[in-house]
């Protein structure tokens, strides 16, 4: 379904629509962007809200050569489905989650010296180990480097590092990667594979390319930077369209409050539209006073707190009880972007998507095949 300036009557719910064909167009887009280099579509958190299983699918079909999650548990939930392409986990993982692993045939990540033991005591799993270049969250120390590769042996299949500042940092990017290259060049990896690029690495940093890159939020058709940093429009497709109802039409007058501590009033007659979505659905309490939505192919204003089950909009006498209401994503001419969301929000586009709930807010997967 499409909005038009005539509206159009949706089903008594919200729900997500997801375009695994903007997915599919994503990762050959990116995969132009870095020729030779394989390319591992990050698939954590549910695919960044928009499910994990039918993303990985449509990527793999796509081109990419392998997935990463953050969990063993999301690495299981994608081999129940018979996804047999590498696997690479993140995070460290202690014993018990190691076994999983191991059971599932994922491929797992040393962060350190303890953890690299942890995996050697495990012969059967494959590890890939990650340099800490900067950002200072997860991997072993360079001057670790020798000792890890040595506990590792022959189970290490692949070196990696994280930049932290790809989107707007060139200077601090460089010394990352040269930090990296240092690594490289004083170790012998032999057919390991080697990788560093996130989103921003693909789009912005050659050299970062390596054997492999790991697009995340680029797969999804949204701006690495976000809110901030390069505005650059790098001809990637959004995938998630969030779409609602108009449950209630009502008149207001003048002095007529609207929402939890009445912080919208009316200066003279407004039309307001119940729309039943809030931040239990993801629609984020933070919005208050500033989103806009589409209704009817024209920006509607927000009025007021944003609740955990509904919200309401500013709307004109046109306006009727079923009409589609688009969150996020294209109605006629019209579209609100994940990155202004997120500014409205006071946050970044990768929340918006990752945080719409799917206990409340039901997927639809739309397979548009385009170029």
């Amino acid at each position: 379904m499409s909005g038009t300036a005539s509206g159009v009557r949706t089903p008594g719910r919200t729900w997500a629509e997801i375009d695994l064909g903007a997915v599919r167009h994503n990762v050959r887009a990116l995969e132009h962007r870095a020729p030779g280099a394989r390319l591992m579509a990050v698939v954590k958190a549910d695919a960044y809200g928009h499910g994990a299983v039918p993303v990985s699918r449509a990527a793999l079909e796509a081109g990419a050569d392998a997935l990463a999650v953050v969990t063993a548990e999301e690495g299981a939930e994608l081999r129940r489905t018979e996804i047999r392409v590498p696997v690479l986990v993140f995070t460290d993982l202690l014993p018990d989650r190691l076994r999983l692993a191991e059971e599932y045939r994922l491929i797992v990540t040393a962060h350190s010296l303890a953890s690299a033991r942890r995996v050697a005591a495990r012969p059967g799993l494959e590890a890939h180990l990650k340099v800490n270049t900067g950002m200072n969250r997860w991997g072993v120390e360079p001057s670790e480097v020798g000792e890890a590769r040595r506990i590792l042996g022959s189970q290490l299949k692949g070196v990696y590092t994280h930049l932290a500042s790809a989107d707007r940092d060139e200077g601090e990017t460089r010394r990352q990667i040269s930090a990296f290259d240092e690594v490289l060049a004083a170790h012998s990896f032999g057919g390991a594979l080697v990788h560093a690029a996130n989103s921003a690495g693909i789009l912005w940093h050659r050299r970062s390319h390596y054997d492999c890159v790991r697009p995340g939020v680029a797969l999804y058709g949204l701006h690495p930077a976000g809110d901030e940093g390069r505005a650059t429009d790098e001809g990637l497709r959004p995938a998630m369209v969030l779409k609602s109802y108009v449950a209630d039409v009502r008149r207001l007058e003048a002095g007529d409050g609207v929402s939890y501590g009445l912080t919208f009033r009316a200066g003279s007659t407004t039309f307001a539209a119940t729309v039943p979505v809030g931040y239990a659905e993801g629609y984020r309490r933070a919005l208050s006073g500033r989103a806009e939505a589409l209704i009817r192919g024209e920006r509607r204003p927000l009025l007021g707190r944003v609740t955990m089950d509904a919200c309401v909009f500013e709307v004109d006498g046109s306006v009727e009880v079923g009409d589609e209401v688009v969150l996020l994503g294209g109605q006629g001419d019209e579209r609100v972007t994940a990155e202004e969301l997120g500014a409205w929000a006071g946050t970044i586009n990768y929340e918006v998507t990752t945080g719409v709930n799917p206990r409340r807010v039901e997927r639809s997967y739309e397979d548009v095949r385009g170029p």
